[in-house]
């Protein structure tokens, strides 16, 4: 068997379970006379099998003289408090430490032990769930620091290598379970299909590596479209609706366009459909939505604060909340230099009734627009000025015993300018 390498004058860090893969490549890289060392976390998941399995991999670096780095994790744990699975927890608490390996003792890869079993169980599991094209590209060889010099072989190769070789290994007895879907795929479907389709791993890893090639063409169209229909504005994303029309296959697009803020594929043909309903029509995933503004789709964070609220004492002289910091300040008229920006609110301090509040609007909010002496809602001034809905949501009002002094840097009430004869004045002022 012939080791795929990033170098042969590189360094590695072997991340080895003690199962027959990892052991395998273990005695490849010593045959190889390569530059390696061996890491090994015990998860202390299978009770006394965790610790038979770390001294195993322990003995064989002894004898053989190779550097051993180990460490034990409460993986259960660490998956509790920080509310993940236990296969989660276990990939993040290795590579952890294997990075810090690679840090303090100047290592330059990590090699892994998977094998073209594990490439193609991942895409058949990618195209079961209805991924894209990125997702039938399997295992890669490399990722980052991590390479994968065993990936053209198959399982069964590597277990007549171990035979061959005396190779001591421990079979993992959670592989066999059939709870995991992974698991199930693995031990049912394949070798059903294996029976049916001779070479059937060989075949679909030859498609995995056209795949692959294809994906790279792909991913450089996708970027053009994206570079084309995809607009940030501070920390949204706008999408032309016009322009969107006109790209064929509009459905695959706009999925690749989304994807990555968390939309199902079934999702995104939901925003088509709202692409010619009214503004404000929209679609959520878990963090974001999608909402019809006008000519555009408009691609959002969810609100997950909409009942937040501040008091301002007549002392407070600075407020900050997640959208935004206000800065407050009385002075006397005289030392009074008019401001017509919209981010600064004079008003006549004698008419403030304290605490003030600071709030979200909410429908049924009104006032009274400077210069004007007829009441209107919140919501149609917001309407007037075109805002786009998602943008209502961030919009706060200032209230003074339930009268709204101003809408945060947009509007003044009326009911609070100041005149000639105003004598102490009222500064707010808006940074975001």
């Amino acid at each position: 068997m012939k080791l795929q390498l990033a170098g042969n004058k590189s360094s590695y860090l072997l991340a080895v379970s003690g199962g027959v893969d990892s052991m395998v490549m273990c005695q490849l890289f010593y045959e190889n006379q390569l530059s390696f060392s061996v890491a090994h976390c015990n998860f202390q998941l299978r009770g006394d099998d965790s610790n038979q399995d770390e001294e195993l991999v322990k003995n064989w670096c002894v004898k053989n003289n190779i550097p051993f780095f180990t460490t034990r994790f409460d993986t259960t744990d660490y998956a509790e408090k920080n509310k993940v699975s236990i296969q989660v927890a276990a990939r993040q608490l290795r590579y952890e430490f294997f990075y810090e390996i690679l840090k303090t003792q100047q290592i330059d890869f990590i090699a892994t032990a998977h094998h073209m079993d594990d490439s193609v169980e991942t895409t058949l599991f990618h195209f079961f769930r209805g991924t894209g094209i990125n997702g039938l590209t399997g295992i890669s060889f490399q990722n980052d620091r991590i390479i994968r010099p065993l990936l053209s072989y198959t399982k069964q190769s590597i277990l007549e290598y171990a035979a061959t070789h005396s190779i001591e290994f421990r079979e993992d007895a959670s592989n066999a379970k059939k709870d995991y879907t992974r698991n199930k795929l693995r031990n049912d479907i394949i070798p059903q299909l294996e029976i049916m389709i001779p070479n059937f791993k060989e075949n679909i890893y030859q498609n995995i590596l056209r795949f692959n090639e294809i994906n790279e063409v792909y991913s450089k169209q996708i970027n053009l479209y994206k570079s084309k229909l995809l607009e940030q504005r501070g920390q949204d994303y706008y999408i032309p609706i016009l322009k969107l029309k006109h790209v064929k296959p509009l459905s695959t697009i706009l999925y690749e366009l989304l994807k990555k803020f968390g939309f199902s594929y079934q999702q995104c043909l939901q925003c088509i459909d709202i692409m010619d309903s009214q503004t404000g029509s929209l679609v959520k995933c878990e963090q974001y939505q999608v909402i019809k503004n006008r000519n555009f789709l408009i691609i959002t964070k969810i609100n997950s604060s909409d009942n937040e609220f501040y008091e301002i004492s007549h002392a407070t002289t600075e407020l900050v909340t997640q959208d935004f910091k206000l800065k407050f300040n009385s002075l006397l008229n005289d030392n009074f230099i008019p401001s017509k920006e919209a981010t600064q609110c004079t008003i006549e301090a004698s008419k403030l009734e304290f605490p003030l509040i600071l709030r979200k609007w909410k429908q049924g909010d009104y006032m009274y627009p400077f210069g004007m002496t007829k009441k209107k809602k919140v919501a149609r001034v917001l309407i007037d000025m075109k805002l786009p809905l998602h943008e209502k949501e961030h919009v706060w009002v200032i209230e003074s015993n339930k009268k709204i002094v101003w809408i945060v840097g947009i509007k003044t009430d009326n009911r609070f300018r100041i005149h000639s004869n105003s004598k102490e004045l009222f500064t707010i002022k808006l940074n975001k």
